[in-house]
């Protein structure tokens, strides 16, 4: 797919999730904030320049820049917009494993996992791990026998 095809279907997909027309000029909070989204998703998952990817919708690259300076993360703490990007994200990284692993092997919090960044998933790991030592006292081995300690109340 080129970059063109692939941009404007990012562009569609996020003008259609949050009602908000990427490709028209406004500086509305929400058009802006959709446009953010749409240079976020982009970025993160086309090669194209951040001219191409600012041209797509009528903007400069240096708009592009600073939208990923000074917006992206505002919209990063919003939840509607991440889950906008997990949602494309997800969908995006099914397609992308759809021939090589089949739907049994992987879960689809493993799809999610594979689109995360780098920070994402060291944070992930991190609160998966707890999660994982929290089993650990439903398991019991054959050589491991639960032992309580006996507290006499009485005087």
């Amino acid at each position: 797919m080129k970059n063109t095809d692939r941009l404007k279907e990012i562009i569609d997909f996020v003008s259609d999730r949050t009602g908000a027309d990427v490709t028209c000029s406004s500086r509305r909070t929400d058009v802006t904030d959709a446009r953010a989204l749409y240079y976020k998703i982009a970025l993160n998952t086309t090669k194209a320049s951040m001219e191409v990817i600012g041209a797509a919708v009528g903007k400069s690259h240096s708009t592009v820049v600073h939208t990923r300076a000074n917006v992206v993360p505002r919209i990063d703490q919003d939840l509607f917009y991440v889950d906008i990007y997990r949602d494309f994200i997800s969908k995006d990284t099914k397609e992308k494993f759809k021939g090589e692993v089949s739907s049994d092997t992987l879960t689809d919090i493993e799809i999610q996992y594979r689109g995360l960044s780098k920070e994402d998933r060291e944070i992930y790991d991190e609160r998966a791990s707890l999660v994982l030592k929290s089993f650990d006292w439903k398991r019991k081995d054959d050589n491991r026998k639960e032992v309580f300690e006996i507290i006499n109340v009485s005087q």
